[in-house]
């Protein structure tokens, strides 16, 4: 028998991530693409325990400290714990980011950095070569699994400058 999955979230949801080091990092989910994956936003500084809804009411997208597009397992399965409903939620004061990717080239050493933006469902509509400084400014686009995004938030929560390597 099947069992049934009670957990659920939406955009716009506030939710807390369990950290490899202890203690909680704070996301919300911008945008739910329709294949499992999710653009998230995620706040400073390691909590010690999981924060009220009212606690996290002023929070706006200059607050947030990094972005990942990543798969919802921990969402789904409650591992990561739904906090509730931006109360003041509107899509358009949280747009979807423009992510870096690189393609690397046959012998490793070099490659293109390229600029890609994503539509509502988060796939890639279009993207634009822009030089390496260019790139070094974008959120990295590769889908992580909740288990990679718990790792890197514990790393960009613990370790000020830390930033994932494209």
């Amino acid at each position: 028998m099947a069992s049934v999955n009670n957990h659920s979230y939406t955009e716009g949801d506030f939710f807390a991530v369990p950290l490899k080091t202890g203690g909680f990092g704070l996301g919300i989910a911008i945008c739910v693409g329709s294949r499992g994956t999710v653009v998230g936003r995620f706040f400073g500084p390691v909590r010690d325990s999981v924060p009220s809804l009212g606690d996290l009411e002023n929070l706006t997208e200059n607050d947030s400290i990094h972005i990942e597009h990543f798969r919802d397992d921990g969402l789904k399965d409650g591992s990561w714990e739904v906090i509730g409903q931006h109360l003041e939620w509107d899509a358009y004061d949280w747009p979807i980011p423009k992510f870096g990717w690189f393609q690397a080239s046959s012998n490793e050493a070099t490659g293109q950095h390229f600029e890609i933006e994503l539509d509502e469902n988060l796939k890639a509509t279009r993207q634009k070569k822009v030089s390496l400084e260019q790139f070094e400014k974008l959120p990295l686009e590769g889908i992580s699994g909740a288990k990679a995004a718990e790792v890197t938030l514990t790393l960009v929560l613990t370790r000020p400058g830390w930033k994932r390597k494209g």
